[in-house]
């Protein structure tokens, strides 16, 4: 059971989730489906308590009563319905809306329902009678959402007039218009103390009001497209507001100043929500996934990916354990977010060696190549796989990114260079001519032309507008294993296995010097501030020419075996190898001389990057490690064991102000780490991982296995386990009872059709509802968990 993580569970239904909601004790979770049921969960067990049906539309909200008693539901269908919790039954059906119910709340004490739908007025019931009391009227257009004050002083609607009104609870009466906005609303929160008053619209703004006076306080503005969710903190001093523009703001609810920028969402962020400390906000997506954010740092410090369709809703516990997201995929996931939890595992990893791993220079997706003939796009915040590139029939063995990045080209074994579209995944171009496989492809720094090398001993210039092969450079008396243009495109250099480095001119095709070494070169790499290339070799040396005259100006010399990989540091001033032997060195570019040898890897060190602040450097090696070196002390400052097998490329990304490491390993696992430093520490964190797929128990048995949490046996046997795991050892003579049995006895013993709604106006339904909730508390009284 490597690589799994318990703890994410996913509760099925048969159609969509509508809304999903944890009652206020956070022992029972209700959901809204879209097929008109409600299903009422026990959090003890995750079994489920009721189904109730009835509604003849989709359910649409789902509220829970202050005390947790009762449910309001309302749907398409023109009605709300209340339910009792204890008993299942449906004490009343509200009906007498003129169109379907858009929203509802409970009063803070809980005698009172507020509802509107898609007409111009406020209804409130009496929950006891189910009869409606008062309708507020004022708004000149549909009303859309209704919401009481923390205090319970003061009703907030808002409509499609653009106004918000806040009415009073006492005299029915409006007491303030809140007018502001050019567009519709689509969002509204009281602070926790009921001082402040939020409101999100498409006018892509944000306005906080004080709920006392009815002045607008601030407007929050910075968003660029509509503002479609807006909530406090727990303690009323911050905002949060999440946008179609694919980000969520923080804003400090005094000054109106933006705090942080959360972005990583790839789609509309459609909700946001903060934890019951107020230390996490979660946001959902139209990209399916959860994002949850420090608001301290501004930092997403997880990614929560597995839903297949729009997420509906999402809510914390009231611990602050766990979210659950209801999602139009059909189920309802539970994600364990404590300090500490375990980061999750991402399915469709590779099948064969990943060749190379390439990252856009916006930091937003990493690019893999592999032996299984695919090229895989990943997320680097969420690790989803945005695309699979499918249409090589031999392994692919380069990928590089176009300028604009709109475009990745791949070279394969089965001789042909591929062009992609990033956003649709498809092949636009194939580039044939090539008699043996290609290893390499270069892109020129202006984007219009192509280089790739063969095992056909030619390296071919193409255009990358037109596909049309523009020269073939035929000197290489062997494989021609790389391929890289100049920093001004005005020149290529490539390198063969057991012959020289030649540097070509682009516009000619000659070849202008040829680089002796000893051996094979295997990495080469430009000088970012002047005209250098470096290269390593068989012989175990370093070797640094002027590609302006042919001349090898240094020759570094410390590796005992094969020198394999190099890097330059980010100013120029430094150049690192890594070696057979297992050993990273730093030279000196200036005093030719090697600074530091940094030892700690086990084998040879494949792949070496710097930071982009040059501060550190990462090794990757065969030994299955990845090491993070400080480049001034030559201290090793954290090292990454995750794998099962050597890694073959690790590249470093800057992400919205975040680092982080990307690793491609010969099993075919892709991971990515963020990298958190200070001078004291540094703090290297798993974010995601590809793996086999998705957790498989089917016929694993759990039989008398002890320590499993139940919500953990739920999980185990929803993914095919058989068996029961042993219970905790109970007292002599006590017997095990849990909610849903007493709940099932109830049900049976009564007799009686409690799920007919035909009853709930009639004195038997009323007689039936008191006669179960008696048993049920005389039964709960009793009741010993397991």
């Amino acid at each position: 059971m490597a690589n799994v993580q318990l703890g994410e569970l996913s509760l099925k239904q048969d159609s969509g989730v509508q809304d999903c909601v944890y009652s206020p004790d956070g022992k029972t979770v209700a959901v809204g489906v879209s097929n008109g049921k409600v299903c009422v969960y026990s959090t003890s067990d995750w079994e489920t308590l009721w189904t109730w049906e009835g509604h003849r539309g989709g359910v649409r909200r789902i509220v829970y009563s202050p005390d947790g008693n009762r449910i309001a539901s309302s749907s398409w269908e023109r009605a709300v319905r209340i339910w009792n919790i204890l008993t299942g039954v449906c004490l009343h059906v509200l009906n007498g809306f003129d169109y379907w119910v858009y929203e509802i709340a409970y009063s803070l004490q809980g005698g009172q329902l507020a509802s509107v739908c898609a007409a111009k007025k406020v209804k409130l019931w009496d929950v006891e009678s189910g009869e409606c009391r008062h309708i507020l009227i004022g708004h000149t257009d549909i009303v859309y959402g209704v919401v009481y004050s923390p205090k319970g002083d003061q009703i907030a609607s808002y409509s499609s007039d653009y106004t918000v009104r806040l009415w009073s609870t006492e005299t029915k009466e409006s007491l303030h218009v809140l007018r502001g906005h050019v567009d519709f609303i689509q969002s509204v929160a009281y602070s926790s103390q009921g001082v402040r008053f939020a409101s999100a619209s498409s006018d892509k703004t944000v306005r906080l009001w004080d709920t006392s006076t009815g002045e607008c306080r601030h407007i929050l503005s910075g968003h660029t497209e509509v503002v479609c969710s807006v909530t406090f903190s727990p303690n009323g001093n911050e905002v949060a507001s999440a946008s179609c523009d694919r980000s969520v703001r923080l804003w400090d609810a005094s000054t109106g100043m933006c705090l942080h920028v959360l972005q990583g969402h790839t789609e509309n962020v459609q909700r946001v929500v903060y934890s019951p400390q107020g230390n996490l906000v979660a946001s959902s997506s139209n990209d399916k996934t959860v994002c949850l954010w420090n608001t301290a740092t501004g930092i997403c410090i997880q990614t929560l990916t597995g839903h297949s369709g729009t997420i509906s809703s999402i809510v914390f516990t009231p611990n602050g354990d766990v979210i659950a997201s209801g999602s139009e995929d059909k189920t309802v996931r539970l994600w364990d977010v404590r300090a500490g939890a375990p980061p999750r595992p991402i399915s469709s990893r590779h099948s064969g060696f990943v060749n190379q791993v390439k990252c856009s220079s916006k930091g937003d997706l990493v690019a893999t190549c592999s032996n299984d003939k695919t090229v895989r796009l990943w997320d680097v915040q969420t690790g989803v796989c945005r695309q699979t590139l499918r249409g090589h029939t031999g392994t692919v063995n380069c990928v590089e990114y176009s300028t604009q990045e709109d475009q990745v080209a791949t070279g394969s074994g089965d001789r042909t260079i591929r062009l992609w579209n990033v956003g649709s995944g498809a092949c636009t171009r194939i580039l044939a001519g090539h008699s043996s496989r290609v290893r390499d492809v270069a892109r020129s720094p202006q984007g219009n032309q192509l280089a790739s090398a063969s095992d056909d001993k030619t390296v071919k210039l193409w255009d990358v507008a037109s596909g049309e092969c523009l020269r073939t450079m035929t000197d290489h008396a062997g494989f021609v294993n790389g391929v890289m243009y100049s920093p001004d495109g005005n020149q290529i250099i490539t390198y063969s296995w057991y012959e020289r480095v030649r540097i070509w001119d682009v516009e000619t095709g000659d070849c202008t010097y040829t680089l002796p070494g000893h051996g094979s070169f295997n990495n080469f790499v430009y000088s970012p501030r002047d005209n250098h290339v470096a290269a390593t070799n068989d012989d175990g040396m370093v070797r640094v020419w002027d590609v302006g005259t042919g001349e090898c100006g240094d020759i570094f010399i410390g590796h005992n075996g094969r020198a394999w990989s190099i890097a330059y540091s980010p100013n120029g001033g430094q150049i690192a190898s890594g070696g057979e032997d297992g050993s990273v060195r730093i030279w000196d570019t200036t005093a030719r001389t090697c600074i530091r040898t940094l030892s700690g890897h086990s084998d040879e060190v494949k792949r070496i990057v710097y930071s982009s602040q040059g501060d550190l450097i990462v090794s990757a090696s065969n030994d299955g490690s990845v090491r993070v070196w400080d480049v001034e002390s030559g201290q090793c400052r954290a090292v990454i064991q995750d794998f099962q097998d050597g890694i073959n490329d690790v590249v470093w990304i800057e992400s919205f102000g975040v680092n982080y490491l990307v690793a491609g390993c010969f099993d075919g696992v892709v991971g990515m780490w963020q990298v958190l430093m200070d001078r004291e520490h540094c703090d290297v964190s798993l974010r995601w991982k590809t793996t086999n797929g998705e957790l498989d128990m089917k016929d694993a048995t759990i039989q008398d296995v002890q320590g499993l949490s139940q919500l953990n046996r739920k999980l185990l046997k929803q993914r095919g386990a058989v068996g029961d795991p042993a219970h905790r050892l109970l007292g002599a003579g006590k017997k095990v009872t849990t909610m849903s049995s007493v709940v099932s006895k109830l049900k049976t013993s009564s007799g009686r059709a409690v799920e007919n709604s035909s009853f709930t106006s009639s004195t038997l339904a009323k007689e039936l509802e008191q006669e179960i909730e008696q048993k049920f508390r005389q039964a709960k009284g009793s009741l010993v968990q397991d």
